[in-house]
């Protein structure tokens, strides 16, 4: 077609718009907690406790598979799953040590996720790592910073805290009100995540255990990478042959980084793994992708024996050879947009969040108005 006949009037093509609006729909994320950017170490939101909540109750299906399997009326021809059994249950019993963030988001979703574990063996040795903490990539990453005088049980009380906020806020929100549990089951939510919580070693939090971010600068990313070899040498030290961490999606990005083999068919086979399914031509590759919110991924490491007096660890002493998902889940970019998260790019400011939001209100809207799309 010539020129003319090419460019009819985008606002007489819904179409056009709706891709728009479906290209940036993860960006209302972002933007929903606008309010949030000067918000340090902000808790689980109700989606965020949803996605929690989801994750509690598989751990507590895997639990309840296993004992089932080790039960005396438990045969082969009456076991449920005898594969998952092997797997999702069989790793999640055997870890018996786990390392925290004591960020608040995190907090929050290893109470839900390790409260069926807790409830089940109650000598669970759960710890509170500042090396765990979220990666601070700019100096608006204010959820990387905590609030002042933040340590200690001080940390346990406001995870406590936010849970019971939460809660209340999912009571009043009329979009919740048609799921919301009953006050029984409310109870025995709390009671499990609230035990959980308090059953965190908080040792290595007694005082303050993040950085200033009045100072950021790009230098300080290497200072970031070698807090991760710091971690990746604590964990492959440990005695425990499968060990867990809760944290954030960042540090695992660049923890899968920094330990990504060298090998170029190990590399394939990583990448088939951790896309879990997910057609390659839709997604990111793995080494560049992020976690799914409250993803549960497995990792085998092949690394030399470490010294105790070794403090960090780069990808000539250990690699990644291994990866599998637990509970169907995948890397981020095989979520549909709207489950996917948004990164502030390098030098993001307040006003060019404003600008972003200011572009999404004035798309029009050929199926309703705004408010009902996001």
């Amino acid at each position: 077609g010539t020129p003319a006949s090419n460019s009819g009037s985008v606002a007489a093509r819904p179409g056009f718009w709706q891709g728009v609006r479906g290209g940036v729909k993860h960006v209302a994320n972002a933007i929903s907690h606008a309010g949030k950017l000067n918000q340090v170490d902000h808790p689980l939101s109700l989606g965020g406790l949803s996605e929690a909540r989801a994750l509690r109750a598989s751990v507590a299906a895997a639990v309840l598979e296993a004992s089932s399997s080790t039960s005396p009326s438990a045969t082969p021809e009456n076991s449920a799953e005898p594969e998952r059994e092997s797997g999702e249950a069989a790793v999640l019993l055997e870890c018996k040590d786990w390392f925290v963030s004591p960020f608040l988001r995190a907090m929050q979703t290893a109470a839900y996720a390790l409260a069926p574990l807790y409830k089940r063996d109650a000598h669970l040795r759960i710890r509170v790592e500042p090396k765990a903490r979220e990666i601070v990539s700019s100096p608006l990453s204010k959820d990387c910073e905590s609030k002042k005088g933040n340590w200690g049980f001080r940390i346990t009380a406001r995870a406590v805290g936010k849970i019971v906020e939460t809660m209340e806020e999912e009571e009043e929100d009329l979009q919740s009100r048609a799921r919301i549990a009953s006050v029984q089951e409310r109870q025995d939510e709390l009671r499990d995540v609230s035990s959980a919580l308090c059953a965190m070693d908080l040792a290595e939090v007694s005082q303050q255990w993040w950085d200033d971010l009045s100072n950021f600068k790009k230098e300080h990313l290497a200072r970031e990478d070698a807090r991760v070899r710091r971690l990746a040498a604590m964990l492959l030290k440990h005695e425990a042959d499968v060990i867990g961490v809760v944290g954030h999606s960042l540090l695992f990005q660049r923890l899968i980084k920094l330990f990504w083999p060298n090998d170029v068919t190990l590399q394939e086979e990583l990448r088939t793994a951790m896309r879990n399914g997910a057609p390659p031509e839709v997604t990111r590759d793995p080494q560049h992708d992020k976690i799914m919110n409250c993803g549960a991924l497995v990792l085998t490491w092949r690394y030399w024996v470490i010294d105790d007096n070794v403090t960090i660890v780069g990808a000539r002493d250990a690699e990644i050879v291994g990866a599998k998902f637990l509970f169907g889940g995948r890397m981020e970019s095989a979520q549909p947009l709207d489950r996917q998260g948004f990164d502030l790019p390098e030098g993001a400011s307040d006003e060019g969040l404003e600008d972003i939001s200011a572009i999404i209100e004035d798309i029009p809207d050929a199926e309703g108005p705004p408010e009902d799309y996001f």
